[in-house]
């Protein structure tokens, strides 16, 4: 099939370089954009770069766009997100290469987005197609997310174009069935709804640690309890030092807008984001505490500052917060991530107080304390007597709970978690 993939982001390298690897012909519109970033994304890079060196990603100019010379007879034209491609939907409304297409949007921005770009560009064109398929990919896994899901939620209008669809996924969907076609509105509302529901177990957990906290019980010997009862679960019970991203902060905001409109009130989501904005300033008022205040030249170690492990993403990371709570107080920041110190150079450039070093080590050295904001693996299972000789203070505030705080005690060292303050086992 002949695809067009419009966008900048993982989604569109993802999709480009996945499609194109069973087969598909794909053309790219922002190809520059393409190579220069998630080159950190495990595998991604390269199976974009054997794609393209073997002719099936080919990159294809907004001008040729608008030229009419955009590939023949296109199937697909799948967007990442719409705001951003909406010159290039512009440039393709008069080409009848995509008389018959299949518009695919991969990352809504609103219920009733797909409805919408059908009427605005193509409300003449009986044989175009606008459809919503919210795919879920993660960073730091996109390529399995993208070839072995556990569910594609396909938001489609035209049932002319189910079979289309189900020929584009079919790579992708064979041991077991995990498509499911719902209408556009459908899929977009599953989108925002999905979102929602992580955001508000993530932030009622935190909740329920700060209560902990209040009442000398470990946390996370609730978290383990209560993921035992099959109707909760595991999964997002991790209280934390408050969630970031763009997609996940983004939309749940756009749900509490949406429904702050509707019931012109405050209601569970406005709630659920408060409580995150207050979790990514908990760290900094542990230490600012221990410090009674006085922060004035004391040098901050801090581990990790991607919004998760396995990205070098810092979008809403908690980890900003925390630094520029720091060093608006006079501290001294010394943070080390295992992706992302490219972005923090970037990010805190004309902050003189911030350094950017590229080990964990470096990043303790003559340091007071430290913190832990990213969960990556290397943090889990630190030298702790190494951490007491090099911290003047000899403690840690460990923001995603994954240090064993009995070791760290054995070690002289002071442990602060998030719900687990009082742990003595």
């Amino acid at each position: 099939m002949n695809i067009i993939v419009m966008g900048e982001d993982l989604n569109a390298k993802v999709a480009a370089s996945m499609l194109a690897s069973v087969g598909n012909q794909v053309w790219v519109t922002s190809e520059e954009s393409l190579l220069t970033q998630f080159n950190s994304e495990p595998g991604l890079t390269e199976l974009y770069q054997r794609q393209k060196s073997c002719g099936r990603i080919v990159s294809i100019a907004k001008s040729e766009l608008s030229e009419k010379r955009a590939p023949a007879e296109t199937d697909f034209v799948i967007i990442s997100e719409t705001s951003d491609v909406i010159a290039e939907i512009e440039c393709l409304r008069d080409s009848s290469c995509v008389s018959k297409s299949i518009f695919v949007i991969l990352s809504p921005s609103r219920i009733g987005e797909a409805i919408g770009l059908k009427q605005k560009f193509f409300k003449d064109y009986e044989e175009v197609s606008v459809a919503c398929i919210p795919l879920l990919i993660r960073e730091g896994r996109a390529l399995e997310d993208f070839s072995r899901p556990e569910n594609i939620i396909a938001g489609i209008d035209d049932l002319k174009s189910l079979a289309k669809v189900e020929s584009l996924f079919h790579p992708f969907n064979r041991v077991t069935n995990v498509l499911k076609f719902v209408s556009t509105k459908e899929a977009e509302f599953t989108c925002f709804a999905g979102h929602a529901m992580l955001a508000t177990r993530l932030s009622f957990m935190n909740e329920m640690a700060s209560l902990a906290e209040r009442t000398d019980v470990d946390i996370d010997v609730v978290r383990q309890c209560i993921g035992l009862d099959p109707r909760i679960g595991q999964e997002y019970l991790y209280p934390g030092c408050g969630f970031g991203g763009k997609a996940l902060e983004q939309n749940v905001k756009r749900v509490a807008t949406q429904l702050r409109q509707r019931n012109d009130d405050l209601g569970l989501l406005d709630i659920v984001l408060r409580i995150n904005d207050r979790q990514k300033e908990l760290l900094f008022r542990k230490i600012w505490k221990f410090f009674n205040g006085e922060l004035e030249n004391k040098t901050i170690a801090i581990w990790g500052a991607a919004f998760k492990p396995g990205t070098s993403n810092i979008n809403d990371a908690p980890c900003l917060k925390l630094i520029e709570l720091l060093t608006a107080q006079g501290a001294l920041v010394k943070v080390y991530d295992v992706q992302a110190s490219s972005k923090l150079i970037d990010y805190f450039k004309k902050v003189d107080s911030v350094s950017v070093v590229d080990s964990s080590l470096k990043a303790i050295e003559r340091a007071e304390v430290l913190a832990i904001c990213t969960e990556w693996k290397e943090f889990w299972s630190p030298n702790y007597k190494l951490l007491a000789e090099h911290l003047k203070s000899k403690t840690i505030f460990d923001g995603r709970n994954i240090l064993q705080p009995q070791l760290a005690e054995q070690h002289g060292l002071k442990y602060f978690g998030i719900g687990r303050n009082k742990v003595t086992r």
